[in-house]
């Protein structure tokens, strides 16, 4: 067996001679952040118990996790002989040496570094009231809906299907000083080719079969406050005209009417469609996506912010018919490891799944197994994810490895590759000496 201290190896991530300044210290404990202010020379201790100077409520960290102190170009962390260890990207280390941007894990809480001038951008670099995750990804998100919240401009929303782009657009909208106005929400894909015109733009009585009283339109819905049209691609083209003159000259002529009406409205559209494909092929009006695409979102998939998964697992359940949930930690390995090609979408039907096959704790098992009934899928795990799973199934390689829905040997690699061989003779064969 090897022993626990072999891969508590001391990792640089960044540095550099450059002096650093004064450092945030940004904690994400069990879904609450605060900072703490680093200068050189000082030092703080982050930990559960009496006497820290940052005092985590996380219950994965030891009274006395861990140290951080600045060494002038570099942030020292240093484990104080926590329980649960200090990780960075996956891997359990001793000590680190940490510059701007990067991270530790202090058993489930995160720890990051960021430069002074974080303390003026703190609150436009903050996560989205209505997008749960603090990854660095959804911390750009929350800058970027924060800088263009207060104009005008029209903004176009991009991403996969799945990833929130309907929260994104709320977020603009509550961003900004329209946010006690109307916010009106109307899916393109959703309205019939021939009331198409006037879902968007409004009828009077009459204006043709079936039209037995006026009808406002979302325009003029949102008036004085937002429009979020979803799904802008599926529009048809002779609408994407009328709808580019209503975007240019701000002002709708419902169907039947004899004169245009003036709107002030703030047009949010999003897609996952590619639009320059369909721009190219005529199927997209060009003047129309300059005139959308001045402002441009993009909502990042869930593959690139894995470390927010932990937090958007509880909150989908603690907000659905099942209530809270405790995830065992090669659960959320083993959900870390999944590529999600359906992004949160796809993530909260899978963790119900899972949930609703174990009156208890969510585990590594419950997971894998729904992921595979899902078109045969398996996750791709990695060393640590593997030994998480290997600790909860008693360090037996073989449940291990029935846990997580890989062969037996694959398991075996996996747990080497982490630097734990600490299986039993029986589980891991070993060779007689000659």
């Amino acid at each position: 067996m090897k022993d626990e201290r072999a891969r508590d190896a001391t990792v640089e991530i960044g540095g550099g001679e450059a002096a650093l300044g004064a450092a945030w210290i940004w904690v994400d404990d069990g879904g609450q952040e605060r900072a703490a202010r680093l200068g050189p020379g000082e030092e703080i201790v982050l930990g559960s118990g009496e006497g820290v100077d940052v005092r985590l409520v996380e219950r994965t960290v030891s009274a006395r996790h861990a140290a951080l102190v600045h060494r002038g170009s570099v942030i020292e962390a240093v484990d104080l002989g926590s329980r649960n260890g200090m990780r960075v990207a996956g891997t359990r280390v001793a000590r680190a040496f940490l510059s701007t941007g990067s991270a530790v894990e202090l058993g489930r809480a995160v720890v990051r570094v960021e430069g002074s001038t974080l303390a003026v951008e703190a609150h436009r670099g903050a996560p989205l009231a209505h997008l749960v995750g603090r990854s660095a990804p959804m911390r750009r998100l929350g800058g970027a809906v924060r800088r263009l919240a207060p104009l005008k401009l029209p903004v176009m929303i991009r991403g996969e299907s799945g990833t929130g782009k309907d929260l994104v657009a709320r977020a603009l909208h509550d961003e900004s000083a329209r946010k006690d106005k109307p916010f009106v929400v109307l899916n393109a894909a959703t309205i019939s080719r021939e009331l198409a015109e006037s879902e968007l733009f409004g009828h009077q009585r009459g204006a043709f079969t079936g039209a037995l009283r006026d009808r406002r339109g979302a325009f003029r819905e949102a008036h004085q406050g937002t429009l979020f049209l979803d799904e802008i691609a599926a529009l048809p083209l002779d609408v994407q005209a009328k709808l580019l003159r209503v975007v240019e000259e701000g002002l709708v002529r419902p169907l039947g009417a004899e004169a245009a009406m003036p709107v002030d409205v703030r047009l949010v559209v999003a897609t996952c469609e590619p639009l320059e494909q369909m721009v190219a092929a005529r199927r997209f009006r060009a003047d129309l996506y300059e005139r959308l695409a001045v402002c441009l979102v993009r909502v990042p998939a869930l593959r690139e912010r894995t470390e927010d998964i932990a937090a958007i697992c509880m909150h989908l359940l603690a907000t659905s018919e099942i209530g809270p949930r405790e995830f065992a930690p090669g659960a959320l390995a083993a959900l870390r490891a999944s590529s999600w090609p359906g992004n949160v979408r796809e993530l909260r039907n899978v963790i119900v799944q899972a949930a609703l096959r174990t009156p208890g704790v969510i585990l590594a098992e419950h997971v894998t197994s729904v992921l595979a009934e899902r078109g045969g899928r398996r996750v791709k795990l990695r060393p640590d994810d593997a030994r998480r799973i290997f600790e909860e199934a008693g360090r037996n390689t073989s449940e291990a490895a029935r846990r997580a829905s890989v062969p037996r040997s694959t398991m075996r690699d996996l747990l080497r590759a982490a630097g734990d061989a600490a299986t039993s003779s029986q589980n891991v064969p070993t060779t007689p000496s000659p």
